[in-house]
């Protein structure tokens, strides 16, 4: 099947998937979710292929949330607007779950850039390699908005919740060293071994038990996340009410002026 946002190749067992945007540094919008989420809809009962590798094109992995067009005027109705991200939030989820629940192995091959809503991707992943170009990061407190999609759990249990605290809160960029140090990745190559080396981890485990693997996959997924249902039922609601307030909004306008947005807590 042809995609517009999406390279997707096959050689079984292995499916690779390419983030395909790379003007816009693979930057993520509803088109490209929606074309993952058909991919990943499809490997639900796609037996003959037993793990997928998730790269980019060009010199990032993902760079985020597309914010094109973000930053004009607030609708005039802003409960509208809240509630329209809250609804958001529904999309995001099924999309992070559906992800993390596949049976297939995951690999993220993590090639540069790799921010906000580009970081979703590899950390609901099995695995994570990164090339020496990488770049980590959380970007969103600084233009008004916080980690959503149950990205802060999921990060703060990679890496820890001082680590996370640092990544989110502070918006400190990791590379990959650095990276590699908290947790974050499991190991770092240079820039043109990175497929290569997705490649010899796949090597690696396909000597191993099909059944055994799957199952133990499925047995660290439950064990890790005991909490995600509450936080299903919980964060929409705490992001309409952050869009009832200025900063989302304020934080979205200085990201397009390329300016210092102005936060006044309200």
């Amino acid at each position: 099947m042809d995609y517009q946002h999406i390279i997707v190749e096959r050689s079984e067992p292995v499916l690779a998937v390419t983030l395909n945007r790379p003007d816009k540094l693979n930057a993520m919008n509803q088109d490209l979710i929606a074309e993952l989420q058909e991919v990943i809809a499809g490997l639900r009962t796609d037996t003959a292929i037993r793990y997928v590798t998730f790269t980019g094109a060009g010199r990032a992995f993902s760079a985020g949330a597309d914010m094109s067009g973000r930053g004009g005027p607030a609708p005039a109705d802003r409960y509208e607007m809240a509630n329209r991200a809250r609804l958001v939030q529904f999309t995001g989820h099924d999309f992070m779950r559906a992800l993390e629940n596949l049976e297939q192995i995951t690999i993220a091959a993590v090639n540069g850039y790799s921010l906000g809503a580009g970081l979703c991707i590899p950390i609901v992943c099995d695995f994570r390699i990164a090339s020496e170009r990488a770049l980590f990061g959380v970007p969103e407190t600084g233009i008004g908005i916080f980690y959503t999609w149950g990205a802060t759990p999921r990060l703060t249990g990679l890496v820890g919740p001082a680590w996370a605290k640092e990544m989110i809160i502070t918006n400190e960029v990791y590379d990959a060293n650095k990276a590699l140090s908290c947790g974050l990745v499991h190991k770092v190559v240079p820039h043109d071994q990175l497929m290569a080396a997705a490649s010899e981890l796949i090597g690696k485990i396909d000597s191993k038990g099909r059944l055994a693997t799957r199952m133990a996959k499925k047995i660290i997924n439950a064990a890790s996340a005991p909490n995600f249902g509450d936080l299903y039922i919980c964060e929409p609601e705490m992001v309409e009410r952050l869009h009832l307030s200025d900063e989302p909004a304020e934080g979205a306008r200085a990201f397009d002026e390329r300016r210092k947005p102005e936060f006044k807590g309200r």
